[in-house]
């Protein structure tokens, strides 16, 4: 039997067309595939800053057990390296930087450093005043009113993400007379803080630190990471502490409308927000999480009985929820709805 001789066919490849139908379907998918992997990767974002907002709550627990059920002050100016400082008399040229209330929570052991960042924001947070010898603790642009960046080192977290609540985490303004002023600050008894309403303790900063600075000049500006954030206004004068102190009448600000919150995209390349410049200071409040509103994305905000929740600043403003009194400030403090 004639042995048979088989015909080899050549192998056949892939037509042109055919390859760019698989790369085009390759790029549709991919096209579908990264806004959902981004939105994860944000939703994962937004829930470590959250997990990190927790453990602050935690240690403001400790601290309110420690003393005397008294919220921390946000900043003070110590009159020495080791963080000393008195309550009435402030230096005002700040030769040993700021202490912070991060510093007063942690310096216990309490919560880590770390637990005040948030990956959504660059490096983690905004930075110190006088962030220290550390280049990567400070940022392009940064300055100081007095020295140099490098001349002190601020008593506070490297990077904060957090600002707190100016009714009840207050300032450093204990003697207004040393300023100036007609008000001044007081500490804030626990008890003093519970209404029939959630009130917010801290929250998140702008990822823009320029936002919550002050201008320096043309070319630089100073962190203001140290500042808290005051959510009320008062018919008689834009600055709080110049209320004369039996005024009470205190407003959340703007129409009912817009609260005095403008959409996000308003705040690029602004500076000094947190202080005035023509805007509320409720500006400063970190938008960048996924949601929200057209102006801008969601937050975390950690309440005084210690829960995070992720909301707009339109919602947490539209329920009270920074408070029916200034607390921090002497004299009447009380918030009212009409104007």
């Amino acid at each position: 039997m004639a042995s048979a001789e088989w015909k080899r066919r050549p192998a056949r490849g892939f037509t042109l067309i055919e390859l760019l139908v698989v790369v085009a379907i390759i790029a549709i998918l991919i096209s579908i595939l990264l806004p959902a992997l981004s939105a994860a990767r944000r939703s994962a974002r937004a829930t470590s800053c959250a997990a990190n907002l927790h453990d602050v709550a935690h240690a403001f627990q400790i601290y309110l057990r420690e003393n005397n059920s008294k919220f921390p002050f946000s900043y003070a100016y110590p009159y020495n390296a080791n963080g000393d400082y008195t309550f009435p008399h402030q230096p005002t040229a700040k030769p040993f930087g700021y202490i912070h209330w991060s510093y007063q929570l942690y310096n216990g052991g309490e919560v880590n450093p770390k637990s005040f960042t948030c990956p959504e924001i660059e490096d983690g947070g905004l930075p110190r005043t006088y962030p220290g010898e550390l280049e990567s603790n400070r940022e392009g642009g940064q300055g100081v009113e007095f020295g140099s960046l490098t001349s002190r080192e601020d008593k506070q977290a490297p990077r904060v993400a957090y600002t707190a609540n100016a009714a009840i985490v207050g300032r450093n303004k204990w003697d207004p007379s040393q300023w100036g002023f007609r008000r001044g600050n007081r500490f804030v008894d626990e008890s003093e803080v519970i209404t029939s309403r959630g009130v917010i303790l801290a929250t998140e900063f702008n990822k823009d630190w320029r936002v919550s600075a002050l201008q320096l000049g043309e070319s630089a500006a100073e962190s203001k990471s140290h500042r808290p954030i005051g959510a009320f206004v008062h018919t008689s004068n834009w600055n709080e502490y110049m209320v004369p102190p039996e005024y009470g009448g205190f407003f959340y600000p703007g129409d009912r409308v817009d609260y005095g919150v403008v959409p996000l995209s308003d705040l690029e390349n602004r500076i000094g927000v947190i202080d005035g410049q023509g805007l509320a200071e409720i500006n400063a409040v970190g938008r960048h999480h996924p949601g929200g509103d057209k102006y801008g994305g969601t937050a975390n905000f950690l309440y005084v009985d210690g829960h995070v929740s992720r909301k707009t600043i339109h919602q947490t403003l539209k329920g009270w929820e920074w408070g029916d009194a200034y607390w921090s400030l002497t004299g009447k403090t009380n918030v009212r709805a009409e104007y």
